[in-house]
Formats: structure tokens, sequence, C-alpha cells
């Protein structure tokens, strides 16, 4: 997929929220640099480079039945000239016949321009800790 001139960061974390869900992988793969890095929710999912970028995008959907997901709200400001967005997601994943929603899925990217088009040079997606209560700072019980 080319993405030029105008667009954003945002448009391209906008474009691999509806690729993801649709299970376009030549799309998704298109929107990454060759030299792109991936930090997924799993404490194994550290990935560089087109190739390992594929083998996370087909983990994941040999994993599910189907996936979706929707925009919940950005971080501002973005503006247009912005390398970075973040926003705050949610999941549907179904697996085994029934859906899973998890909320408050956090992604970043950083995207740089490559021959014109722009690229994500690195992803990062993150859940909160669920161990850790609002007001606390970390994940441990006093």
């Amino acid at each position: 997929m080319k993405i030029r001139s105008q667009a954003n960061a945002r448009h391209v974390l906008l474009e691999f929220c509806k690729n993801y869900s649709e299970r376009n992988l030549e799309k998704n793969l298109s929107l990454f640099s060759e030299k792109a890095h991936l930090w997924g929710t799993g404490v194994d999912e550290n990935r560089v480079g087109l190739k390992e970028i594929e083998a996370q995008l087909k983990r994941d959907w040999s994993q599910s039945e189907s996936g979706k997901l929707d925009l919940v709200s950005w971080v501002e400001p973005i503006s247009e000239t912005d390398l970075w967005a973040a926003a705050v997601c949610r999941a549907t994943v179904v697996m085994g016949g029934i859906p899973h929603v998890f909320e408050n899925l956090r992604g970043t990217i950083m995207v740089e321009k490559e021959e014109g088009d722009w690229k994500i040079v690195h992803m990062h997606a993150s859940f909160p800790d669920a161990r850790q209560p609002a007001g606390d700072s970390f994940p441990v019980s006093s």
C-alpha cells in the first residue's frame, strides 16, 4: 500500500487496524519498513524485520477465527506532520467460537518516509497490567 504526501502516522495506524481486522497480510506488510521493529502484547513478541512481523501476524491469526481492532481514542496532540501516532483500541477476538473483548489495547507507531511512502519503523502494542490497581504505580500489593 502506498501512503504518500499528506498522509500522516495516524492514517498509517488506521490502515494497519483495518488490514489487521480484514486479515490482509499483503497490505499490512506493505505498511512496514524492511527494518521495522514490533513489540507485541506477549512477553515473547519482539519482532525485527518483515519476515518476523509476517510470522507474528500469521501466529495471531492462526490462534483465532477473527479479530477486530476498534479505535477508542487518540493520544493528542497529533498533527499532520507528526512522525508518530498513539491510540487506545478495543480488540475483539473470536477463539473457539467465543468472542473475547480486550479493552485498553495501547498502540504506538513511528513512521518515516521510504522512497516516497510512509512506512512503519516501530510499532508497540500493550495492555495495562491487570494486577496494578488504579492509583498505584507498580503491579505489586503493599
